[in-house]
């Protein structure tokens, strides 16, 4: 199995991060993730990719194994409220919106180096669907396997013994979250790939089972938005009462930390 990746290559410099109760957001550009991706599969050492929007946050803060399970990824900022809480934390936001969405087809266009993928999650058909489009959108790489994310649990050994006997490269794993970073933590030791990535509905997009916000609604940072007025019924909560529930959060926390560093006065006699 490839060694896992330390989290900054020899002879970089420290990344500055959003540290919030043990869940560590790396500040990066598209192009040093890029980097880091490369290096990884140069060196046959493993890095694990994850997307940290809100949703995928709140639910860490709200189950500690999640968190923990987070801690062996490099994680990057998702969306309008993780650049949020690092305004109220850092300062200032972070210097890029990374989603994978749109990430994950960016690196794979900018890699001329030939590369091996296993799709693995979404529903049944799905993700030979989205092995077609890529092998159209990107020929120089090649989808070596493909597995539906609906699988027991005592099927999970059948499935890792898959991906193996493919050896990709590059491990695409969209079960949802906390469900891919999950399998991802779990058994990455076990997995003979390079980079592995918890990338959402990535599979759906790329099938063509799922329509994307237009470009103009993902500038303003509104995709949000066009998905809740597609599926109301799934997504209504998350974009709702969760981000109510989030936002409460965060701001507790914010608190907690000013009340932890304002300074002690001392009464004189």
């Amino acid at each position: 199995m490839p060694d896992r990746a330390p989290d900054t290559a020899p002879g970089a410099a420290s990344v500055d991060r959003l540290e919030l109760e043990g869940v560590s957001i790396s500040d990066l550009t598209r192009d040093e993730v890029f980097s880091r991706l490369r290096d990884a599969l140069d060196r046959r050492a493993q890095v694990c990719l994850g997307f940290c929007n809100a949703n995928m946050l709140l639910k860490a803060l709200g189950l500690p194994a999640y968190a923990a399970a987070l801690r062996g990824f490099l994680l990057v900022s998702d969306g309008l409220g993780i650049d949020l809480c690092s305004g109220l934390f850092r300062g200032r936001f972070f210097r890029q919106n990374l989603n994978g969405t749109d990430l994950v087809p960016a690196f794979l266009a900018a890699e001329t180096v030939p590369r091996t993928l296993f799709l693995l999650g979404a529903k049944p058909g799905i993700a030979e669907a989205a092995a077609r489009n890529l092998a159209l959108l990107h020929p120089q790489h090649r989808v070596v396997g493909v597995r539906d994310g609906y699988f027991a649990p005592e099927e999970t050994g059948a499935v890792i013994a898959a991906i193996n006997a493919a050896s990709p490269d590059i491990l695409l794993v969209a079960l949802g979250n906390p469900g891919q970073e999950m399998f991802i933590a779990e058994h990455a030791h076990r997995i003979d790939a390079r980079v592995l990535m918890g990338v959402g509905a990535l599979l759906d997009y790329t099938a063509g089972a799922s329509l994307r916000a237009p470009a103009a609604l993902r500038l303003v940072r509104l995709e949000w938005l066009f998905r809740l007025l597609r599926e109301p019924r799934r997504l209504g909560r998350r974009y709702t009462v969760d981000i109510v529930v989030f936002l409460v959060a965060i701001l507790r926390l914010r608190l907690a930390s000013l009340m932890r560093d304002r300074p002690v006065r001392v009464a004189r006699s």
